[in-house]
Order: structure tokens, then C-alpha cells, then sequence
């Protein structure tokens, strides 16, 4: 009993004496490893939408995998039968319906093994200190995801119209309408803030007031957001958007297609993060030009994440991390549809 004390006594000693030095960072990782998942299912499961035809593919190949599987069991169970002469029962189908359990926790595992494996290694090589990095993490990831639903949705607009969206529209007497972020919003599963728009009037108008203070969380940065320096909407109420739109590309009234990208769709900025003088999403002039550099001017595109620089989404769909310290020439290339320059990924 006294050595149970004593044991007790000595751990809170030393709790309380690592505490004291901030050693604590141990015990900050075990919690977040072990129910940090529980916060990262909350702030992302509001936002997950479920493809159907993806779901019935899947459970139409499934069904088709076994009852082929059962067939072939079966026919292979009753060959050996006859071939021994048994009076054996033929092959059950609780069998197969077992292996095919079996080869889909198999199949599960392996893509869970994956990411664990990519994680840690992703944890143990950042230079980010590791207190706080989970959380830092987990926002980094969710605006590289964020960009990666603005590609999808730019190219779905894409195979829908022949061109990506022009960055904005224009009345008869030149004011600016709306920009290309109010028209990707039916191909990011938003048709219903879509549909509260009236194209025809204004963003700013007061009969599109409701839907463009509306928040779209896929144009919220949380890296942004959880920094202080910025609430999520402007001084008149307007929902902003903490990405913008390569002004060579998504810039103007004029859309463009791939085929007018020479240079190539994966070396071609679509959009990119912004980290000061945010706008509302709604607002039509939702561009800026990347030549203007990374972290460097407050109308250019930047990141609140350490290290220097940010994620930008190309043409093809893909979801980089552009350095700050890239060369000047290299960034105006990218930024350029027809420049004919040429680039390999590992110049930036």
C-alpha cells in the first residue's frame, strides 16, 4: 500500500516537474494522436458529400466479384468431389461471403497502413515544431483540399461548357457583375446558393444580399481564420474567399479552354491561396497575377503556413506547394497560358 503511495506521489512529481520545465510536449502528442481524430471528423464530416454512382459502382462490382467467386469455388469444389469420388457437401457460400470479408479489411488496412506510414513520415521530417503541429497540420491539409474541390469544380465547368468560367461578367454599360467563384458554386455542390443568386442584377445588389453573406467553408482558409487577423466576412457582411484566381487565366470576361493552354495544363496556375486584402467571394474581380510574387505583395497570393510560400492548383488538377523564394521568371511562367517557356516541376 505505502509503495502504491509512493509510486502515485513520484509520477505527480514528475508530471508536475516536466510541466514546469515545458517538457509537456509528449502528452500534448498523445492526446492528439489518440482523440484529435475526434475533432478533425467534426469539422470535416459537415462538408463531406456522398457520390452515389461512385457507391453503386462499388457495390455492383462487389456483388459481381462474388457471386463470380462463388461460382468458381463451387464449380473447382465440385470437380474435386468427383475426382475422389466423395459424398462431400458442395462448396457454402458463407465461404466466400468470409474471403471476400476477409480481402476487404485486407484492402482497408493497406490504404489505412499507407497513410499512417505517410503521416508519421510527414511528422517526423517537418521542420514545424511539434507542439501545435497536429492542429497545423490538419488546416494546411484542409486548404490544400479546399483547392483541390476548386480544381475539380473548375473542371467540371470545364467538361460542361468546353471553357473554364470567364473571371467575370459585365452589363451593357461595363460594371462588373459577377465572378467565376458564383459560377463554379452548381460544380462544388452548391447548387442551392446558386440558385438564390440573380445573375442578371449586381453581386453587391440587395436582392443577392442573403446568398453572397452565405459562408462557403471550401473558400474558407482555416489557417487564415484561426491566425486572428481577419474575421470570416467584410465590413458589410459579405462572406469572403481566401483564394483567388491566376488573373492570366481566371482574369476578364474572355474564357479560356485547354486548348488555348500551350504550355501545358500542369504548368499552368488556376488558383492559389491569398493571405491579405481578402474579398468576398462573391466579388467579381476575384484574381490576382502571380508574377507579383509569393508573400511579397499584399494583392499577390501567399499562405499563412510556415515555410514560406504557398499551394496553388494547376490546370491539370493538381494541388502544389510553391516555394516563396522561387525564381521571379519561373512564377511568371507559370502564371502565363501561352508563354511557351519551358518548366519541369523541379524548377519551383
Amino acid at each position: 500500500m505505502r509503495r502504491s503511495i509512493f509510486v502515485g506521489c513520484m509520477t505527480i512529481v514528475v508530471l508536475v516537474s516536466l510541466a514546469t520545465i515545458g517538457l509537456v510536449v509528449p502528452l500534448d502528442v498523445t492526446i492528439a494522436l489518440t482523440v484529435g481524430w475526434a475533432f478533425f471528423l467534426g469539422r470535416v464530416l459537415p462538408e463531406v458529400t456522398i457520390a452515389w454512382d461512385g457507391v453503386v459502382t462499388a457495390v455492383v462490382c462487389i456483388v459481381v466479384f462474388v457471386v463470380g467467386a462463388h461460382a468458381f469455388l463451387r464449380w473447382i469444389a465440385q470437380q474435386r468431389i468427383a475426382e475422389r469420388s466423395e459424398h462431400a457437401r458442395p462448396w457454402p457460400f458463407r465461404w466466400t461471403a468470409a474471403m471476400t470479408g476477409v480481402i476487404l479489411v485486407m484492402f482497408l488496412a493497406g490504404i489505412a497502413a499507407t497513410g499512417v506510414v505517410h503521416q508519421v513520415g510527414w511528422l517526423l521530417t517537418s521542420g514545424e515544431p511539434i507542439a501545435g503541429f497536429v492542429s497545423l497540420a490538419a488546416q494546411r491539409a484542409q486548404s490544400s483540399n479546399n483547392l483541390k474541390q476548386i480544381g475539380i469544380g473548375l473542371s467540371n465547368y470545364h467538361d460542361s461548357h468546353g471553357t473554364f468560367p470567364p473571371g467575370a461578367t459585365f452589363d451593357d454599360r461595363g460594371r462588373p457583375l459577377h465572378g467565376w467563384q458564383a459560377m463554379l458554386l452548381p460544380y462544388v455542390e452548391h447548387q442551392a446558393i446558386y440558385d438564390q443568386i440573380t445573375f442578371e442584377l449586381p453581386w453587391d445588389d440587395p436582392a443577392n444580399r442573403e446568398p453572397f453573406q452565405t459562408e462557403v467553408l471550401m473558400f474558407l482558409n482555416p489557417g487564415n481564420i484561426n491566425s486572428g487577423n481577419l474575421n470570416r466576412s467584410d465590413a458589410a457582411g459579405y462572406a469572403l474567399s481566401h483564394y483567388s484566381g491566376n488573373a492570366r487565366l481566371l482574369g476578364g470576361d474572355m474564357p479560356r479552354s485547354l486548348t488555348d493552354l500551350t504550355d501545358g495544363a500542369s504548368t499552368t496556375i488556376l488558383a492559389g491561396e491569398v493571405a491579405t486584402e481578402f474579398l468576398a467571394w462573391g466579388h467579381p474581380i476575384q484574381w490576382r497575377d502571380p508574377a507579383l510574387g509569393i508573400n511579397r505583395s499584399p494583392r499577390g497570393f501567399g499562405s499563412p503556413f510556415p515555410p514560406g510560400g504557398a499551394n496553388f492548383v494547376f490546370a491539370d488538377g493538381s494541388v502544389r506547394f510553391v516555394k516563396e523564394t522561387v525564381d521571379p521568371q519561373i512564377l511568371k511562367a507559370l502564371s502565363t497560358p501561352t508563354g511557351n517557356e519551358a518548366i519541369s516541376n523541379g524548377m519551383y
